[in-house]
């Protein structure tokens, strides 16, 4: 593996799991509060490089995987772009260690000089300028780096000019599947369906991990427990655990951030989703790009976007699904949850990211529109599904129904990395890069006859302020695109 990959991703940095980051900071070394989480605590003397600034970068001085790059006062955006670059390439010849289930490190970096940097009027230069240099570190050195804008305009600006790199890390028949999949997700046709593998890189356990640390609470032999099938194991554990539930949950923890795939699927800004995951980290994805986090159903209305927690839910430890016997109940006690992850193979086209397709219930709520289907004279798949397993008895199994895409590699953990790289391509097709071309702050990014025609957007939208009602819409286009920035 020669290089690493850029990617563009919606949401908070302090919000994204990651093995480095790029704190912004000024000559003095002052940064905002907002960072303190990320840092933790307010022992800044700690933080400070030796002889800051110094070259205007560097790593903490407790050797912590921050490196501090000082936005000036007075530079032009291109000192700026040039000194998060560098300090890029100092991150790839560290010693930092790629988490969970990492092929290699991932360096997470915000959008630098826009606030404090005095460039807020010039964002389009600062995003072309810093994106372009960041992708000629990942073309030379072993680091992923994820641009994580929080901003739906700055997004769409860093996925606009990820137009212009056009990187090519996916095989020509993924990148097809990308292209339609985004394409899906931008029209709001796509729905989700995720599993405990897209939890894993958080810092959750899978489910064999799971049911060791419930065996290790309940004080059974686990070689005495894995002659079991799983659903007999957590059976067997209730025995020993009566509130299983709340086992699950000292289980699997409070995890701080969301994964790489948690954030990059909340960027597809999918208004239906159905998980048999108990944790919440893909509705803090979603909140951390500014909409509002997802209903969790179906204890919350859904209002909105909304994700359907078919086995229960972490803040609900007595809905927790888990044994033979909860999942001969489901149907009696569940079947409203069950009918409406049908209505989404019916009406929307499901990808699935991190599920083995290995879940009872799930098989027979498929293999039950598929005789519906069959009935109805449809033919053909009604989901997608991402394979990091390379499961091909599974595929075989699958294939009249399911469309499905092996991800390259030659094990799990490079299949993983393949798929958040496949995930990545299908957040730039579904990207909304339109959020702000009447932002006069991104005029960078415009051609002359661009500028032009978004100054007169601009103007139209002026002239509008006083129009009636039924220019509201009109309005409210015109604002998505930008021109409401004064």
């Amino acid at each position: 593996m020669a290089g690493g990959h850029l990617f563009v991703v919606h949401g908070r940095l302090e919000m994204l799991v990651h093995d480095a980051a790029v704190v912004p900071t000024d000559d003095r070394f002052t940064f905002a509060d907002t960072w303190s989480p990320l840092v933790g605590g307010s022992d800044r003397d700690g933080l400070r490089p030796d002889g800051w600034p110094g070259s205007g970068w560097a790593r903490a001085r407790d050797e912590r995987p921050f490196w501090f790059v000082s936005v000036g006062p007075g530079l032009s955006t291109r000192e700026i772009a040039d000194r998060v670059a560098a300090a890029a390439r100092d991150v790839a010849e560290s010693e930092v260690t790629a988490g969970r289930n990492r092929v290699i490190p991932l360096l997470a970096v915000p959008v630098l000089g826009i606030e404090g940097g005095g460039h807020s009027d010039d964002r389009g230069e600062v995003i072309r300028q810093q994106l372009h240099l960041l992708r000629g570190v990942v073309e030379s050195c072993r680091l992923d780096i994820a641009v994580v804008a929080p901003e739906r305009s700055i997004h769409g600006a860093a996925q606009h000019v990820r137009g212009e790199l056009r990187p090519a890390d996916l095989p020509a028949a993924h990148a097809r599947e990308a292209a339609r999949l985004g394409d899906l997700a931008r029209r709001g046709e796509l729905a989700l369906f995720f599993g405990a593998g897209l939890s894993v890189p958080a810092g959750l356990p899978g489910w064999e991990a799971m049911l060791c640390l419930l065996a290790q609470e309940a004080r059974v032999d686990p070689t005495h427990l894995h002659r079991l099938s799983r659903l007999d194991q957590a059976q067997l554990l209730q025995r020993r655990l009566p509130h299983l539930g709340e086992a699950v949950v000292r289980a699997l923890g409070r995890p701080e951030r969301p994964s790489l795939g948690h954030a990059l699927l909340a960027g597809l800004g999918c208004r239906e989703a159905a998980t048999t995951n108990y944790d919440d980290l893909y509705e803090r994805a979603v909140g951390a790009t500014g909409r509002r986090p997802p209903a969790a159903l179906p204890w919350e209305q859904a209002v909105g976007s909304w994700v359907l927690k078919m086995h229960g839910d972490i803040a609900r430890p007595d809905t927790v699904t888990l044994t033979r016997r909860d999942l001969v109940r489901f149907d009696a006690r569940a079947r409203p949850a069950g009918a409406l992850l049908q209505a989404l193979l019916m009406t929307r086209h499901l990808m699935l990211v991190g599920a083995s397709l290995d879940d009872d219930n799930v098989i027979r709520l498929v293999r039950e529109v598929e005789v519906f289907r069959e009935d109805c004279g449809l033919t053909g798949p009604v989901a997608t599904v991402l394979d990091v397993d390379d499961d091909e008895a599974r595929r075989e199994l699958w294939e009249d129904q399911l469309d499905w895409l092996t991800l390259t590699g030659d094990d799990l953990p490079q299949r993983a990395r393949a798929l958040e790289i496949f995930l990545d391509a299908v957040a730039w097709h579904a990207a909304d890069t339109g959020s702000w071309l009447l932002d006069p702050r991104f005029a960078g990014l415009l051609d002359e006859a661009g500028r032009g025609a978004a100054e007169a957007g601009r103007r139209w939208r002026a002239d509008l302020e006083q129009r009636g009602e039924e220019w509201a819409t009109v309005r409210a286009a015109l604002d998505g695109a930008g021109a409401s920035v004064e």
